[in-house]
């Protein structure tokens, strides 16, 4: 009797934690932002200086990558964020990418290294529940399309064109 109620434990779990697994990957899923459905109405400033809302997109897509400091997959992926933001541009959709989740002087360093236009979250305005670090597509008026915690791979410098494309499929854009 004994292992048959461990049994149903174990499964009642894995269901709870694939029933959240399919949640957060579901188009809209997630969170994000006050409403739930888009991202914070506070705009965000630049390394450059510039205030940008992540509601507004001057494409039809745009994909926000939101990394930490201190994330190690982050750093690793620092050469495929830079590279992939030229890529998509190239393919008509806009990527900014955001810098959070630690001390003001981490955050402004690490988003030096990942260019002027990176953008800050000192207050952890962005909804990032999946963890860093996060992909985020969303709509021009900033609705969330889908989260996608991680990246499929670690890809070295100097990124090749195969892993830009393997990334944009991964977060189904062109």
């Amino acid at each position: 009797m004994q292992n048959g109620r461990r049994l149903l434990v174990v499964a009642g779990v894995f269901v709870a934690l694939l029933t959240l697994s399919w949640l957060a990957r579901r188009p809209g899923g997630g969170g994000g932002g006050a409403s739930g459905d888009g991202f914070p109405e506070a705009p965000l400033v630049s390394v450059d200086g510039q205030k940008v809302s992540l509601k507004e997109c001057p494409t039809a897509k745009c994909l926000t990558a939101y990394v930490a400091p201190w994330c190690g997959v982050c750093r690793a992926s620092t050469a495929l964020i830079v590279d992939l933001k030229g890529y998509l541009r190239e393919r008509g959709v806009a990527m900014r990418v955001v810098v959070g989740r630690d001390r003001a002087g981490a955050m402004t360093d690490y988003a030096r290294e990942l260019g002027p236009d990176t953008l800050l979250d000192p207050s952890g305005l962005v909804d990032v529940g999946g963890g860093v670090p996060q992909f985020i597509v969303s709509d021009a008026s900033g609705r969330i399309l889908l989260r996608q915690p991680g990246v499929p791979r670690i890809v070295q410098p100097p990124v090749p064109v195969e892993a830009l494309q393997e990334m944009a499929d991964f977060l189904r854009l062109p």
